[in-house]
């Protein structure tokens, strides 16, 4: 008995816990129209303004954004909508596997 209630335990803790083992993803971004330093705070903001992006490193040099996130709460093509709303059209430049 005492097993079978251990293994009960153990089962109902992944249940619960599953959702919340999310897998962080790291994504690099192509992005256009960005010409001077003023553009980094824009893309910047439009990324962190979506929900589950844990980081953005956005680079007016290289016209880039390493952006990390919650692949449970987001997903590339969210970003790349995002950034290009704020007026900077954007895409995928590599994927940075985890």
């Amino acid at each position: 008995m005492k097993r079978i209630l251990s293994i009960t335990a153990l089962v109902t803790s992944l249940l619960i816990a599953g959702p919340a083992i999310a897998a962080e993803q790291t994504v690099k971004l192509a992005v256009a129209n960005m010409t001077c330093v003023s553009c980094v705070p824009i893309v910047r903001g439009a990324l962190s303004a979506v929900p589950g992006v844990t980081e953005a490193v956005v680079s007016a040099q290289t016209a880039s954004a390493t952006v990390t996130f919650d692949d449970q709460k987001t997903t590339a093509e969210a970003l790349i909508a995002a950034v290009t709303n704020a007026g900077y059209p954007t895409k995928v430049a590599t994927t940075a596997p985890q």
